[in-house]
């Protein structure tokens, strides 16, 4: 039977969180957890913060299902208060300057004393400590710094970011996911502990595939860095194959020059217009599946190519993005139309699955994953100012904390078991988190069926191979990795024998998948109740479109990002890669680990439904709500911002060489003119938001002329120690000689068996006593088939050889 409060019920958290990490607060709120929001005299900032519709819809977001009391942390009577009520917590939030709660007597140390059993999480640009640990900064800085910003935009103009604020929302939904981590630990030691959330570091774990060109070709990504002003790369010399296509009310996005899918794509379109009578009468009845080996072998020439490309424009410009969706997924072919809100609010997909939520007057976004006993819920609108205060009176709680034990702390997932059918890049994300925090992970691969990332770029010194595919090995790390065909009775023997094995099975197959192998959740926990699987595809188990395939860059699409990204007046540009991958893997953690905490509670497991497209959207979500309050549907804004002028992007000296600045308060401001020659604006009107950004081209003019010929690095520095938010736009290579990630180890180098020594990009958040950490390279493909088999399944020599004859094993 479903538990109405959610799987973290019993979970007290104090939130002391600002705009840096508010979002951390909401999804342990989703998940159950009571959670107190800790607000200043005239409240939050995020009340203050756009977009508006009778107060915040920013703040409706990021504080709903969280109550709210006040206290002034500069009073000491009100500082006592607090400690009261953190001695009845599990959690604390806060995302202050490095040293502000310390000062306070607030620190981690000053309410651990207090408080054994205390998680306490802080939430800050670049950490702790370390040479940046006190610099200022600002989302669109901290994208620069972690090397996102750099990978987006048009080549003829600055990079640009996503078209609404990402990096706080990332760094808050994966402090969540660490709390929870940490949470489960506690059940064994009954002891808390600090996370040390790096934004900047949650930022790098956006980049893709991007870390991995330096070390291992000598260079950044192709059309990146100094590359960026040139001519994009060509699949053929002469053919240019479009970002986007025009459609007829938008665009759409697809890539007719991806091995295989992109074949399927454009056959599946050319036999579409064939049939509408929309190609000339050469093109008819031609084979596009294999287009790209046809022009390598001389049997298809560009010039063709070229010109089915071209009939296609006019007829997909005859129709609209929902017809052109509804054609992708009934062909299965990877192509989505770019969504803006308005679209999200149409999708028929989100409607089947009555994803749309009243409450409290507004439509949110529904829950970010479906848990089948513990289901999110989204419980209460966002607080009134102060509306729980009497908790600070009789802070009592509803369950007792764990009393500490003395047995040694080990990882947090020691001893846990992992099933991982999963491939590409949110399943395998997912399932790494399990095992580089000490889960025992069986990867499950065939060499009939290879993974993706195995045949994608980077390779080891450019040289690809299966096994030299750095794509590949930086999303599954700490693994075992095995190579079973599911194709095979054998095969299939072999996944019930490794689900048996299990305490939880991860899998990203198209919905119906494991069902056709015997081994969806129905049919697994009907004897092994207490088992947890998580499942995840681009739009959902259930729904018209549940069988929808694609990967991030369709997510992205789907979910809205593309339509808000890029300059007002040319086709939105979209973030960078398949960006809603880097977004899934944070939620879909955090639901695990609170259905593994529930498990531990109750001996009951519980299936998840993780749709990549619906946990997107929470990151857009004040903008649905504004579309809904206001009209107003989102588009792409460059570089402006409601939050911050000047807030910009600048050409600094060198080759493709950027700075980015932004500047939210008057003190930052009164900073950038100590270090700006900006005379002309000398007006203490200025010190308003709202009077910079009516002067912004005046100001963004002057900024320009005075940045183009400085060297990018010491004015960032020169810029920082005078309190302005700024960085260097860093491309993938700078950020191995960035000193505040050097400073907390956050390359780790890994000996894989055949790339041998290389970097792996490491953890965002350290924990004080029970660290995450790589603990071994990824695997090669069935690196580890005969370990397995042997030492966790127990087989014998002789069915070993069976099933190794018999097929089963490649």
């Amino acid at each position: 039977m479903a538990t109405p409060s959610g799987a973290l019920a019993g979970i007290r958290v104090v939130d002391l969180a600002t705009a840096r990490g508010e979002l951390a607060g909401r999804v342990l709120a989703d998940l159950g957890a009571e959670v107190i929001a800790v607000e200043p005299r005239d409240g939050a900032a995020a009340r203050r913060r756009a977009p508006f519709a009778n107060g915040s819809l920013y703040w409706a977001a990021v504080a709903l299902g969280k109550r709210s009391v006040v206290l002034d942390l500069e009073d000491p009577a009100d500082r006592e208060r607090l400690r009261r009520l953190v001695s009845t917590a599990d959690v604390l939030i806060e995302s202050f300057d490095p040293g502000t709660l310390d000062a306070l007597d607030l620190g981690y140390g000053d309410l651990a004393s207090l408080n054994p059993a205390l998680v306490y999480v802080s939430i800050t640009p670049y950490g702790l400590d370390g040479p940046q640990a006190a610099a200022p900064a600002s989302d669109l800085t901290l994208e620069a710094a972690g090397g996102l910003l750099g990978l987006q935009g048009d080549r003829d103009r600055p990079p640009i970011p996503v078209g609404f604020p990402q990096a706080y929302l990332h760094a808050g939904v994966q402090a969540a996911a660490d709390t929870v981590i940490a949470l489960h630990e506690r059940l064994r030691s009954g002891r808390g502990q600090q996370l040390d959330v790096s934004t900047q570091a949650a930022v790098v774990w956006t980049l893709m595939n991007a870390t991995g060109y330096p070390p291992n070709t000598g260079g950044n990504a192709p059309g990146s860095a100094e590359e960026r002003a040139e001519p994009p790369p060509q699949l053929f010399p002469g053919l240019t194959l479009p970002r986007l296509w025009e459609c007829h009310d938008g665009y759409v996005q697809f890539n007719v020059g991806l091995p295989g899918i992109g074949g399927r794509t454009f056959h599946a379109l050319m036999r579409w217009a064939e049939t509408e009578g929309a190609l000339p009468e050469e093109l008819r009845g031609l084979d596009w599946q294999r287009w790209t080996a046809a022009v390598r072998k001389g049997e298809r020439d560009v010039e063709q190519v070229s010109r089915a490309l071209e009939a296609l424009r006019p007829f997909l410009a005859q129709r609209t993005k929902a017809e052109l969706q509804a054609f992708s997924n009934e062909q299965r072919i990877v192509l989505a139309p770019i969504y803006d809100v308005a679209d999200l609010l149409a999708d028929r997909q989100l409607a089947a699955r009555e994803f749309w939520t009243q409450l409290g007057g507004h439509t949110h976004p529904g829950p970010f994953a479906r848990l089948s006993r513990t289901p999110i819920a989204l419980r209460s609108p966002a607080p009134a100012l102060g509306e729980a205060q009497s908790l600070l009176e009789t802070p009592q709680r509803t369950l007792p904390l764990p009393t500490p034990t003395a047995a040694p702390r080990e990882s947090a997932f020691a001893g846990l078991k992992v099933a991982d059918f999963a491939w590409v890049g949110v399943g395998p994300m997912i399932s790494k988190a399990l095992a580089d925090h000490g889960a025992c992970v069986v990867h499950v691969e065939s060499s009939t069926r290879v993974d993706v990332l195995r045949r994608l770029p980077p390779f080891k010194d450019g040289e690809p191979g299966l096994d030299r595919s750095q794509f590949m090995a930086n999303f599954n790390t700490s693994k075992l990795g095995v190579t079973f065909d599911l194709a095979t009775d054998g095969g299939l023997a072999l996944a019930q024998r490794l689900v048996d094995w299990a305490d939880v099975v991860v899998e990203s197959f198209t919905p119906g998948t494991m069902r056709k192998f015997g081994l969806d959740y129905e049919t697994l926990s009907h004897e092994r109740p207490d088992l947890v699987m998580l499942s995840t595809c681009l739009r959902g188990q259930t729904g018209p479109e549940a069988g929808y395939a694609g990967f991030g860059g369709q997510g992205a699409a789907l979910a809205g990002f593309h339509s808000i990204t890029g300059w007002p007046d040319r086709q939105p540009w979209g973030p960078w890669g398949a960006y809603t991958d880097f977004i899934n893997p944070r939620f879909g953690v955090a639901a695990l680990a609170a259905a593994l905490v529930h498990r531990h509670a109750t001996g009951e497991g519980q299936y998840i439904d993780l749709s990549q497209t619906e946990a997107g959207i929470r990151f857009l979500e004040p903008l649905v709500l504004d579309y809904t309050e206001n009209g107003r549907v989102a588009g792409p804004i460059g570089h402006d911002s409601p939050y911050a002028c000047p807030h910009g992007v600048f050409a600094a000296a060198g080759r493709e060489r950027y700075v980015a600045l932004a500047v939210e308060t008057a003190a930052q401001w009164q900073a950038l003119r100590s270090v700006a020659p900006l005379d002309e604006f000398d007006d203490p009107s200025l010190d308003a938001l709202e009077a910079r950004a009516a002067r912004a081209p005046a100001i963004h003019a002057s900024l320009e002329r005075w940045l183009r010929p400085q060297e990018p690095f010491a004015l960032s520095e020169r810029l920082q120690r005078a309190g302005v938010p700024a960085s260097v736009v860093h491309y993938a290579a700078d950020l191995y000689k960035d000193p505040q990630l050097t400073h907390r180890g956050f390359f780790v180098t890994l000996d894989h068996r055949e790339m041998g020594p290389t970097p792996n990009d490491g953890l965002v958040t350290r924990f004080s006593e029970t660290p995450g950490r790589l603990r071994n390279a990824a695997p090669c493909l069935g690196q580890d088939t005969e370990h397995v088999l042997r030492d966790l399944l127990h087989l014998t020599d002789d069915q070993i050889t069976a099933y190794a004859t018999s097929g089963a094993l490649t």
